[in-house]
């Protein structure tokens, strides 16, 4: 697939309307059949796609005496109209957020892979100014997400530096932990009792993450957040300084 209409399906348009679109572009003003033999589609597909196009404004049309010539709009008039689409959700962007936010229920959201897994631990969870790390395996961690840490440390560096975490207590564990300390508060999991996911806790979130799995949970809640805090405080204290 070419770069030109991946950026047109990125934009809502499926693989046939971008091939239709672009074939418009290239011919100019023609007529359904002449488009379907460009976009290498069949004429009648040709035909509903190039009507959902129209009602898109990504085409427009001219009847002219016993056929309809279709032509493509204008690139620039399309991006000019997708900035007014984002201008007016901008608009309405608090009235979206207090919808989001709504009610007293624990909002459980459920990502996969890595991509998605990374967002939500750089975008969602470094920015707190509270984050307590409970069972980091540092060598599942930094393995599934090279850089990671430094991204943190430089990213976010008051907030990294006032985080606390707990980390599971092997070989690669101690190692992180060595060099951890020197920049913010970690201790040691004792030896008998190894984690196998990623827990993380906020002001009002918790996120868990199986790094073998690559998947993750993000709760949020701030009474369950206080409470799995409470959780972490207990371990910390039996956790190896």
């Amino acid at each position: 697939m070419d770069i030109e209409q991946k950026l047109l399906i990125e934009l809502g348009l499926n693989p046939t309307e971008a091939k239709v679109y672009l074939a418009c572009l290239e011919l100019g003003s023609d007529s359904v059949l002449n488009i379907a033999k460009k976009a290498n589609v069949k004429r009648p597909t040709c035909y509903l796609t190039l009507n959902t196009l129209f009602q898109k404004t990504y085409v427009s049309k001219i009847e002219k005496k016993s056929t309809t010539l279709y032509s493509a709009e204008k690139p620039s008039i399309i991006l000019n109209k997708h900035k007014e689409k984002i201008a007016n959700f901008q608009d309405l962007l608090p009235f979206y957020e207090a919808k989001f936010n709504r009610g007293q229920k624990p909002k459980i959201r459920y990502y996969e892979g890595k991509e998605a897994i990374w967002n939500i631990y750089t975008q969602v969870i470094f920015p707190n100014e509270e984050t307590h790390f409970f069972g980091t395996d540092s060598e599942k961690l930094c393995n599934t997400f090279p850089g990671i840490i430094e991204y943190w440390r430089g990213k976010y560096p008051q907030q990294y530096k006032k985080s606390k975490e707990i980390s599971s207590n092997n070989k690669e564990g101690a190692r992180y932990f060595e060099n951890e300390r020197k920049y913010r508060s970690i201790r040691l999991m004792p030896k008998d009792l190894p984690v196998f996911a990623d827990s993380v806790i906020t002001e009002d979130k918790i996120f868990i993450v199986s790094f073998e799995h690559k998947f993750g949970v993000l709760i949020e809640s701030e009474d369950l957040a206080k409470t799995y805090k409470n959780f972490f405080l207990l371990a910390w204290k039996a956790a190896e300084k």
